[in-house]
């Protein structure tokens, strides 16, 4: 095993070790700063990716992603759409319009880089690189919600079938990862990452803050006893490993 898969390893176990350990801290000790610093450290592999992949282009989808994420969770506050009903419990920075932490500006594109990168190198064909995007995206979130509202860091006005989580939640994540995935494919240039080993070299840094976003949250729902999400987050945290494992042979072989 090389280096750069201990170091894959290494991290989602430690990661994973946060999580279970962060279901255990009392809330009167949430530390808000704390938080946000843990924010900047995950999404900033995926920040220099993006840069180092698609150069100008990814600053330029970096700050397109920040801005929409900004403007569709404010949008869901206020009025339910498209994820239901919710609220921020805890303090995540200052808030815009009174509502929106502006931490949702780098929180949230870095799990869809990732998974825009690892579906652009399984498939070649558009239709099959969109579904697999979303089902990376949405899995995802099957993941890190019920971690999230356990912990106690939002919560959704009516509940959900979901440890608490609505269904309509889910949906409103195909919504918003769809108008993400055109935003990418709009501002990027189409396809280059399949098959560049130059590219493929930085395609780690790239997907990790969503690999160690996944083990993450997969430990904080161990942590509260949620199995199914754990699960889930165990099975899809391995997918992506191994793809990344492939991605690394593959590299070295044609170097």
């Amino acid at each position: 095993m090389d280096i750069k898969k201990i170091i894959l390893v290494t991290l989602s176990m430690l990661f994973f070790i946060i999580g279970f350990t962060m279901s255990s801290v009392p809330s009167e000790q949430f530390v808000e700063t704390g938080s946000i610093i843990a924010v900047c450290i995950i999404s900033m592999p995926a920040f220099y990716g993006i840069w180092k992949i698609y150069s100008t282009r990814g600053i330029a989808a970096i700050m397109a992603l920040g801005v929409f994420a900004l403007i569709i969770e404010s949008i869901g506050i206020h009025t339910g759409f498209p994820y239901s009903p919710f609220e921020y419990t805890m303090p995540f920075g200052y808030q815009l319009l009174g509502t929106t932490p502006w931490t949702v500006f780098i929180a949230w594109s870095p799990l869809v880089f990732g998974a825009w990168l690892l579906a652009q190198t399984w498939f070649k064909h558009h239709w099959a690189r969109f579904l697999a995007y979303l089902g990376i995206l949405v899995g995802t979130d099957v993941i890190l919600d019920p971690g999230a509202v356990a912990r106690g860091l939002w919560k959704y006005t009516n509940g959900g079938l979901w440890f608490d989580v609505p269904l309509q939640n889910f949906i409103g994540w195909i919504i918003s990862g769809t108008i993400a995935y055109f935003i990418l494919k709009l501002v990027l240039k189409p396809a280059i990452v399949n098959g560049s080993v130059a590219i493929s070299k930085y395609l780690w840094i790239g997907s990790l803050s969503l690999l160690l976003s996944i083990f993450l949250w997969t430990g904080v729902d161990a942590g509260y006893e949620l199995w199914l999400p754990t699960i889930v987050g165990i099975i899809l945290g391995n997918i992506i490993i191994q793809a990344l494992f492939k991605i690394y042979t593959t590299t070295s072989q044609n170097d």
